[in-house]
């Protein structure tokens, strides 16, 4: 008697609440190799994150600019630091009501550091800062104030004004449909 497989389901459910780091960002990575494997069409993404490693957000950003199916991330609380910036590389960005937008400069903590460090620490930073800004201007759309504000400060951005600024594309609610299997990633 031959088994059949069920159906794979089109469109994936995924969700995200962590920080960005090399083993975060690979567990995303391979959640998606599951699903193309599996032929989704589309891979829907709950996002929460409080930021994490410059490199290993601007690599996932990289990775949704240019994935191959259809992914839609939506921010159902707070999307901070160099997760914010990752965000936008998705295709579809959608963003509750209520929920929260942070970006800022690179930081850095070097406790302890000697002076031949503290150089190559602003060096780095330095590096970080305009490699993020790149892709803040390829994607956002505010005003000087913004950009001066962001200079001296965290910028926070409520869904409303991400919509407004382009960060987000709508508003609207992470709400797979009854019965759709969800993965934690």
């Amino acid at each position: 008697m031959a088994t059949s497989t069920p159906p794979q389901p089109k469109e994936v459910y995924l969700t995200f609440c962590s920080g960005l780091d090399q083993a975060s960002v690979g567990r995303l990575m391979q959640a998606f190799d599951v699903a193309t494997q599996r032929n989704a069409e589309k891979i829907h993404v709950l996002f929460q994150s409080a930021g994490g490693c410059v490199a290993d957000g601007i690599c996932f950003y990289n990775f949704l600019k240019t994935f191959p199916i259809e992914v839609a991330l939506y921010n159902v609380g707070s999307v901070q630091s160099i997760a914010a910036i990752a965000y936008l590389g998705a295709k579809e960005r959608i963003t509750a009501a209520n929920a929260v937008f942070t970006f800022h400069r690179t930081s850095i903590s070097p406790q302890y550091a000697m002076a031949f460090a503290l150089k190559n620490y602003a060096e780095t930073v330095g590096i970080d800062d305009r490699r993020t800004e790149e892709i803040l201007r390829a994607h956002v759309k505010w005003g000087d104030e913004k950009w001066a504000h962001l200079d001296r400060a965290d910028l926070w951005v409520s869904a409303q004004e991400a919509v407004e600024f382009e960060i987000a594309d709508k508003i609207g609610d992470f709400a797979p449909p009854p019965g759709s299997a969800i993965w934690n990633v």
